[in-house]
């Protein structure tokens, strides 16, 4: 029997190329329907199990003709071997590449982050430009290093970007933002005024970080302004005035606690803080659990695809658009857009959260990681203390350009300190993006 052969990719993007391998006796099961005989190797995971349909391709078979010594003296095809067809993704190998090695580089500075994972998003249509999941690991060397790889506590084989869950952290602020313009509770000039401590509530009473940290406070604030300081009682007060129920909505409505629509396996939907899932859990949830839900606490908890798809479907004007690895396949029609949901925003709404998120690279935290792009950028950071550990986990968020948005882009890092030292990871990407 002949068959077109399968080669790996090396150690580039492993959890989202995936590899292939001997069926096990339960694949068998449900191949055997589909004609495939036993010794075939198929897609274990990632694109390759993906698309195994399109990639398999069928099997040929040669007739030798012997003479009465045994000796082969010709040969012929009683079936012609047909190979799988060619399928392209939408994933851009330079960006791929380059995102692996920034991620890797910011690892290697923080040896106290257990892992981390980038993802880069086509606005206009949801492809997949990059995403990386680290540590990674060789497929080629899978069966060997399976022990170990099992074995290790960081997770090499997690595909952080659809499989971890990771608390938003400030980056939460731009659905809490969007609720409360949209819902008529502020618009564009609205000002709340920074006390430090938020006092509605006789318990909790939390604090802005920065009456927190230096005894000072941010004054009034339009919601652009509270965006590029990342204002907690601005937001404490917006998710109280729209009110848990509305805020969760929004956070649906842009892509957080549901599916993108991958191809890969094994995507986790998330959470979106509520008492629905504290009920679900044995916690309780109190009126003012809505004040840390709407700075991205409380049980907040995303996949970094989800927080790009939001980036995305936010500057899209509601258009949540739904994820994609396949780009086409050989002899048929290229992959055409999918809408999962759309929520109207009004672009003016949409302009002033921009506006904030701009003022980050261009004046705030950012401004420095950001300077020598040739486009201008908008973003948004979060930084997450996890109970039990000394470090914050690092979450940042942007999309370029900032006139007509054509990338998303998110990273997430265990353990990787503030988000605000994503920045230059973050630039160095869309840097690479640029210069193709």
């Amino acid at each position: 029997m002949l068959e077109a052969q399968r080669v790996g990719s090396g150690t580039l993007a492993p959890h989202v190329l995936g590899r292939v391998g001997q069926m096990s006796p339960s694949e068998w099961e449900t191949y055997r329907e589909k004609g495939y005989a036993m010794d075939e190797l198929v897609g274990k995971d990632g694109a390759e199990a993906a698309f195994e349909s399109l990639l398999h391709g069928q099997p040929g078979r040669k007739v030798l003709e012997r003479d009465p010594q045994g000796r082969v003296t010709g040969e012929k095809y009683a079936e012609v071997p047909v190979p799988g067809k060619d399928v392209t993704l939408t994933l851009d190998i330079d960006l791929q590449r380059r995102g692996e090695e920034v991620l890797s580089a910011y690892l290697e500075e923080h040896a106290q982050g257990a892992g981390g994972a980038l993802v880069a998003l086509d606005v206009r249509d949801g492809g997949v430009l990059a995403m990386v999941s680290q540590p990674g690991y060789d497929p080629s060397a899978f069966s060997a290093d399976y022990e170990a790889l099992a074995a290790d506590q960081r997770h090499p084989l997690m595909n952080r970007a659809v499989q971890g869950l990771y608390a938003p952290g400030s980056t939460f602020k731009l659905v809490t933002a969007a609720a409360a313009l949209e819902e008529g509770y502020l618009t564009p000039d609205t000002q709340i005024l920074d006390t430090g401590r938020y006092t509605y509530y006789e318990d909790p009473q939390p604090q802005c970080w920065l009456y927190r940290q230096e005894g000072k406070t941010h004054g009034l604030e339009t919601v652009s302004e509270a965006i590029a300081d990342s204002c907690n009682i601005f937001f404490y007060d917006a998710g109280r005035r729209v009110g848990i129920e509305t805020l969760d909505a929004y956070a649906h409505a842009l892509g957080l606690g549901e599916k993108t629509g991958i191809e890969l396996a094994g995507e986790k939907a998330g959470v979106v803080a509520g008492p629905d899932y504290s009920a679900s859990i044995g916690e309780p949830w109190y009126v003012g659990s809505v004040l840390s839900a709407a700075i991205g606490q409380e049980n907040n908890r995303f996949t970094p695809l989800q927080l790009a798809h939001m980036v995305s479907t936010f500057v899209s004007g509601g258009q949540r658009r739904q994820v994609h690895l396949f780009q086409k396949a050989e002899g048929e029609p290229p992959y055409e857009t999918k809408v999962l949901g759309e929520t109207d925003l009004s672009p003016e709404n949409v302009a002033a959260v921009k506006e904030g998120m701009l003022a980050v690279t261009q004046e705030g935290s950012l401004a420095k990681a950001f300077q020598n792009l040739p486009v201008q950028v908008g973003a948004k950071t979060g930084s997450v203390q996890v109970a039990g550990e000394e470090t914050s986990n690092a979450v940042l968020v942007c999309f370029a350009p900032y006139e007509d948005p054509e990338i998303a882009l998110a990273i997430a890092v265990e353990q990787g300190g503030s988000g605000a030292e994503l920045g230059q990871a973050a630039a160095e990407v869309l840097g690479a993006w640029l210069q193709e």
